[in-house]
């Protein structure tokens, strides 16, 4: 059948203005417990997914309007970055649906998830109409297509596991079903001859059932483990596969079984062993992606999630400060003339009651690299203790000046030089200076406030640079939001996060990727990629447990694309509220750690979708410039889940 779909048009994924559309809209007002559900928006047209989007002449809010990157090459003929095209709604009603799998075919695509015991699979034939229907009941399934459109799926019903096999042109619901074996959590991958081997788990072993013609299964243990992944690659000679499963102790197992033009089964070869950081736990199963570039190049990633629970946060527990213009009347009136330094207005961050250690940061233009940079600045440090207040406390709140030369915009590292602490209750300079190291260094005002319950304001002034150019050093140019923030334009706010009262510390997430350019024999990580920060580096929000990787050498140049579901922002404190979460993308360039900022980029604004709670994504395996992107959204009880499906493409 034919189901109603709910679409929209999306922005692009880079941290760009959408042609003429207006900034994204704040969330609406929350009341009660629960969240606030915002409705996708429908359109009377349907979406189509066989055809990618296009960059119009202009856009006027109403029509689908991709980010363009300004003063270079069109982003269409040189692709560069992912962009989303339309939303489908494939399930459309008040049941639960779990996302379960999705697979790609030549012009074929196919969905699968779990509703009340129940499988279904969507499957549209080379357009945007999906014929939806139940398969048979089970409790987790995984689909694949081979290159000829015959979709195969292995599911499990009641600690066993099944098969089918549909051709084009017919659903897997019409096909007959074939018992594999006993056993759990299959995975299914196609070999060079496009026979079935699906692996999947028995009391705490993973087995693996290699095809051999219908009905006939030749099946064998592989090792301790459970919760397997695939990824495939190879040539005509060649052809094997990467198997990714956790270990009972926790680690990650990444083996590869390899095949050759002689025999239809494989051999099993232990490739590398990842070991999960101390305090951190793996939230869900390993995503794999491959890439064969050349005979010598082979390209294979490995990402994960971890999660550190509730880490004992540091004393004091700080937290963020209120940041504000120290003249919110500028220009035309005078407001606290005794936080003005020089001119019409300044900077500062307060707070009432908590501590904070936090401040601003400018990456500046340094004129000549062969000599020193210095840095000079006016501070003040103004506490309950120094303005006349009756609760006087040994007050503990200090200055400091930073310069890193390297150009690194991180506060704690060990390139910047700081000027002595101090606590003036008067403005006083703080300089600073370093050999150059190249054509850009970094400023660093820094505050810092140890007590808590009691109010402590920083206060800076005029920065002057030598050696070197900024904007915006006297505070005279206009201030901007900066996510909830208020800051000096031309200037970065970041700030130590300790944690959220009453829960004693947030759970940090992290996501991890190991690669290897030989096709698996040598692997450079893990490597942090991304994690659950903001833009002012605090910890905040939540990463989900499913994260896929995307080869690309479709890119200049190739990379490697993340896709995931983040959950920005943290509930309000004895709030029963939940995380908005959404589709992200954090894009690096192949075998590097040169990454987009953590934590990415959204995929869609959350004025057209629901709250995202898992996401699949999965290559086009014949268009190199295409992603598939399915997720579950929340109904509006909070509790009920539909399953949305886009796609981005590489423009």
């Amino acid at each position: 059948m034919n189901l109603p779909l709910s679409i929209m048009p999306l922005t692009a994924v880079i941290l760009l203005a959408a042609c003429a559309a207006p900034g994204e809209p704040a969330p609406p007002d929350c009341s009660g417990e629960g969240i606030a559900i915002i409705p996708t928006a429908t359109r009377q047209t349907d979406p189509d997914l066989s055809s990618p989007p296009v960059l119009p002449e202009g856009g006027d809010g109403a029509t689908y309007c991709p980010t363009a990157v300004p003063n270079q090459t069109p982003a269409a003929e040189f692709p560069e970055q992912f962009i989303t095209t339309e939303v489908v709604n494939l399930s459309l009603d008040a049941a639960n649906q779990e996302l379960a799998a999705t697979a790609v075919g030549d012009d074929m695509l196919a969905v699968a998830w779990i509703s009340d015991g129940d499988i279904y699979v969507a499957l549209s034939r080379g357009g945007s109409h999906f014929q939806t229907r139940r398969v048979d009941s089970g409790s987790s399934v995984s689909l694949a297509f081979s290159p000829v459109n015959r979709l195969h799926v292995a599911y499990e019903q009641d600690g066993q596991i099944f098969y089918r096999a549909a051709d084009q042109g017919a659903h897997p619901a019409d096909t007959a079903p074939e018992l594999v074996d006993y056993g759990i959590n299959p995975t299914i991958i196609l070999n060079q001859f496009q026979y079935a081997q699906i692996v999947y788990q028995a009391d705490g072993v993973l087995y693996q059932a290699a095809q051999v013609m219908t009905g006939q299964w030749q099946i064998g243990p592989i090792t301790e483990g459970t919760q397997p992944t695939f990824a495939g690659f190879g040539s005509d000679l060649d052809m094997g596969y990467v198997v990714a499963y956790r270990l009972p102790g926790g680690g990650i197992q990444l083996a590869k079984w390899q095949t050759t033009p002689y025999g239809f089964f494989p051999t099993w070869q232990p490739l590398t062993q990842f070991d999960v950081p101390a305090g951190e736990e793996l939230t869900g199963p390993v995503g794999l992606d491959y890439l064969t570039l050349s005979e010598d190049e082979t390209w294979v990633y490995a990402t994960w999630v971890t999660k550190r629970p509730y880490p004992d946060p540091p004393f004091p527990l700080y937290t963020q400060p209120i940041y504000e213009a120290a003249n919110p009347l500028f220009p035309d009136q005078i407001a606290n003339p005794q936080h003005i330094y020089a001119g019409l207005n300044a900077v500062r961050w307060r707070t009432e009651d908590t501590p904070f250690d936090a401040g601003l940061r400018q990456t500046m233009t340094v004129s000549n690299p062969a000599g020193s940079v210095t840095v000079t600045a006016w501070g003040l440090a103004e506490t309950a203790a120094t303005t006349g207040s009756a609760q006087a406390v040994d007050a503990d709140l200090t200055l400091r000046l930073g310069i890193d030369p390297t150009g690194g915009d991180n506060p704690d590292s060990p390139d910047v030089v700081w000027s002595d602490a101090a606590a003036p209750t008067d403005f006083t300079q703080f300089s600073v200076g370093v050999p150059a190291q190249g054509s850009a260094a970094t400023v660093f005002l820094r505050g810092t406030w140890d007590s808590a319950d009691v109010p402590g304001t920083v206060v800076w002034d005029n920065v002057s640079i030598q050696n070197g150019a900024g904007v915006n050093l006297d505070f005279e140019g206009p201030f901007v939001s900066q996510d909830s923030l208020t800051v000096p334009d031309g200037w970065t706010a970041w700030y130590q996060d300790s944690g959220s009262l009453p829960a004693g510390g947030r759970d940090v997430y992290t996501v991890y990727a190991a690669w290897s350019d030989d096709g698996g024999s040598t692997w450079i990580g893990p490597e942090a990629i991304a994690a659950n920060r903001d833009s002012s580096n605090g910890t905040t929000g939540a990463v989900r447990p499913d994260v896929t990787p995307i080869i690309s050498a479709a890119t200049e140049p190739a990379t490697v694309s993340f896709f995931y579901i983040y959950e920005t922002g943290d509930p309000p404190p004895d709030t029963g509220f939940l995380r908005f979460g959404r589709p992200y993308l954090t894009t690096c360039d192949l075998g590097t750690t040169n990454c987009t900022a953590a934590p990415g980029a959204p995929l869609l604004t959350r004025s057209v979708i629901r709250p995202a709670v898992r996401l699949l994504a999965a290559a086009d395996p014949f268009n190199p410039a295409r992603v598939f992107l399915a997720w579950n959204s929340l109904q509006t009880d909070v509790t009920g889940k539909d399953v949305y499906l886009t796609y981005a493409a590489l423009r």
